[in-house]
């Protein structure tokens, strides 16, 4: 099955890591690794719920979650708190905003410009600058 090469890596990358997206990737591979936003919150807090019995400590549970409403976070914590878990760690969600993507630049494609650029820290003696006052 010789899926891991270069363009697998670049995908990889292109895909922030999930191989769902990717069409040459069997889909029974796919069912196994999902990535940490693919996996349903709710199957989350269960698995804590039921470990949580058999832990004096608190569970360090991390929620990952695609776009986080109020809703679904007002639904989650109180699941969390009905199944007996003392507590979350952290929420993680995508940002508002995608961040551009780029792969590895190619002979006939380059993407990076090797010029020098000026320094971005400003003068401490500039008294326009807010930050250096």
């Amino acid at each position: 099955m010789f899926l891991w090469d270069d363009l697998m890596i670049n995908d990889l990358k292109f895909y922030d890591g999930s191989i769902q997206d990717i069409k040459r990737v069997p889909e029974d591979i796919k069912k196994l690794f999902p990535c940490a936003f693919e996996v349903d919150s709710r199957y989350l807090i269960e698995a804590a719920a039921r470990r949580q019995k058999w832990i004096d400590q608190a569970i360090s549970l991390n929620l990952y979650l695609e776009e986080a409403s109020g809703k679904m976070l007002d639904n989650l914590y109180k699941l969390a708190w009905v199944r007996g878990l003392k507590t979350t760690y952290y929420l993680r969600s995508k940002g508002a905003t995608g961040v551009e993507k780029s792969t590895e630049a190619t002979d006939n494609n380059p993407t990076t410009n090797n010029e020098p650029r000026e320094p971005a820290a400003c003068s401490i003696l500039d008294p326009e600058c807010e930050a250096c006052q």
